[in-house]
């Protein structure tokens, strides 16, 4: 796997772009993230539903030109560390980035944008062989503000990931999104978010019973000891649902607090197995230059 020359070619992760907007200096970030996962280990129920809590940070930069009148791009480049505190074999380092460009043909109030997006990340775990790899993602999407409070958009997207030698994270997904944001006061905002995304997925099981209705559909099954004694891992055609509904709130200069609830639910195109979980989110973000 050229890990390298994928990271060598990465480009950089996108932020909301205004193609009024020229070139900047370099904007840094950083984040801090607590996160509880109801199924941290994508298992069909029972025993094998696990839950665990996550703590992440991230640092990053941002930078963006404007390419002419009505369009501009910007490029963000990011490292990231999650800390599974249950499960710590499967804390993961990432780095990566993605570029986007952005184009808007009229620039007066409520004229829909244009974007086109594609990312890069690398991933390696505390000590799971099975789940390094790469990511590569490709993204189109569309948005517009309805009123100087409500802004909608939608996209879709597809992403390749190259996992290790036994290819159980060898995955290929198409997404399909849309999202809304409402400005409730100045600053503050709620906002929501509907993802449909299929193709390989990774279920998880111990126990006999889902091993055996998993084996059953499964197109790769390898036994995955970051999760425990007796866990197996099956790559499976599937469709994922995934809700999201947040609320971010600006404190002073720079430093933004945000708070989300996530829910999932994944299906087999075969047989109609599933596994769900919820995830909850509360994250400290903090800009400057």
């Amino acid at each position: 796997m050229k890990r390298t020359a994928v990271l060598a070619a990465a480009l950089l992760l996108s932020a909301p772009l205004s193609p009024a907007v020229g070139a900047e200096d370099t904007r840094y970030g950083l984040d801090a993230e607590f996160m509880h996962d109801t199924n941290a280990t994508r298992g069909p129920g029972g025993a094998d539903s696990q839950s665990d809590n996550v703590l992440g940070v991230e640092g990053s930069a941002t930078r963006s030109l404007l390419l002419g009148p009505n369009s501009g791009a910007v490029f963000r480049g990011a490292a990231r560390y999650s800390r599974f505190t249950d499960f710590s074999d499967i804390s993961v380092l990432a780095l990566g980035g993605r570029a986007a460009w952005r184009y808007q043909r009229d620039r007066a109030f409520g004229a829909p944008w244009f974007e086109l997006g594609g990312e890069a990340q690398w991933l390696n775990h505390a000590d799971s062989e099975l789940r390094d790899g790469t990511v590569l993602s490709f993204t189109a999407s569309v948005g517009r503000y309805l009123t100087d409070r409500v802004r909608l958009s939608g996209g879709l997207g597809l992403d390749k990931r190259s996992g290790d030698d036994t290819g159980l994270y060898d995955l290929t997904t198409n997404r399909l999104w849309a999202s809304f944001d409402y400005r409730a006061r100045v600053r503050d905002a709620f906002y929501a978010r509907l993802t449909r995304v299929a193709g390989d997925h990774v279920f998880n099981a111990a126990s006999g019973a889902n091993i055996g209705l998993l084996s059953s559909v499964a197109d790769l099954a390898i036994a995955d000891p970051a999760l425990g004694a007796g866990f197996i891992g099956y790559r499976i055609e599937a469709t994922t649902w995934l809700y999201d509904v947040g609320y971010n709130l600006p404190l002073q200069k720079g430093h933004t607090l945000d708070f989300s609830l996530s829910y999932y639910s994944s299906e087999t195109d075969n047989g109609g197995y599933k596994y769900d979980g919820a995830q909850l989110r509360a994250t400290y973000l903090y800009r400057f230059q």
